[in-house]
């Protein structure tokens, strides 16, 4: 019976709004797709799964697509060693706005995750992390939507048994980062005790095509601060 009536209540539309149902249909679909992706991506960001064969995520196949760079990242070990080695950021809570042709689309997740990282230290620290992660999605050529950007700001970044009041960690690289050399870049917006935090980065507006139109553009991540303030993202 359900199934006869629907079927009757598309027969009785027109053309024009049997199309802006299919279109509005595309738009949740795409939405679904892409929180699926960003979510995949989270599961295999350790080096437990480095060089595993997996569906590849990343827009590789788009022109502006700088995949030997990715490619570059994808190499460099996360960690010295094995021990207590774990990297779980899920992808939370997200802001989703898709242009109209439903070609491309901009997101900002939260994500709260737990770390126990050993680079540049004796012994693994467990972490608990919180952040943003600000996303751009490219749909290719066979329909289906990519990553075209991944990005990383932390909040917070603390000894799990301390926390953010008592202790805060820099970024985990090779050299290791100073505190002046951090703020420049993922921990600029990070929590201090000494500082009100700017809402960075900002999530996408309703009309975020329209203020910036370009796909690829993040001007919108940006709104409100001048040149100097403007956040160079971790790859996550």
């Amino acid at each position: 019976m359900d199934a006869e009536f629907i079927y009757d209540d598309f027969e009785a539309l027109s053309d024009t709004e049997f199309i802006e149902l299919e279109t509005e249909a595309d738009r949740l679909m795409s939405m679904w797709e892409i929180q699926n992706l960003r979510a995949q991506l989270m599961l295999f960001h350790d080096d437990q799964h480095i060089g595993e064969k997996r569906r590849e995520l990343m827009a590789v196949h788009h022109p502006d697509f700088d995949e030997k760079g990715l490619r570059e990242f994808e190499a460099k070990p996360v960690v010295d060693n094995l021990e207590g080695n774990m990297l779980i950021h899920p992808a939370a809570t997200p802001v989703i706005e898709i242009n109209k042709t439903h070609t491309a689309a901009r997101g900002l997740w939260w994500s709260f995750g737990m770390e126990a990282l050993s680079k540049c230290r004796e012994h693994p620290m467990a972490i608990i992390s919180l952040g943003m992660m600000p996303t751009i999605c490219v749909r290719d050529g066979k329909g289906e939507w990519k990553l075209f950007l991944r990005g990383w700001q932390r909040t917070t970044k603390a000894d799990l048994h301390k926390g953010w009041v008592e202790d805060m960690q820099t970024t985990n690289c090779r050299p290791p980062l100073t505190k002046e050399q951090d703020r420049k870049a993922a921990g600029k917006f990070a929590y201090g005790r000494d500082r009100i935090r700017k809402p960075v980065p900002e999530p996408p507006g309703k009309d975020t095509f329209e203020k910036y139109p370009g796909d690829l553009e993040e001007g919108w991540l940006y709104v409100d601060l001048d040149e100097e303030e403007a956040v160079c993202w971790s790859i996550v």
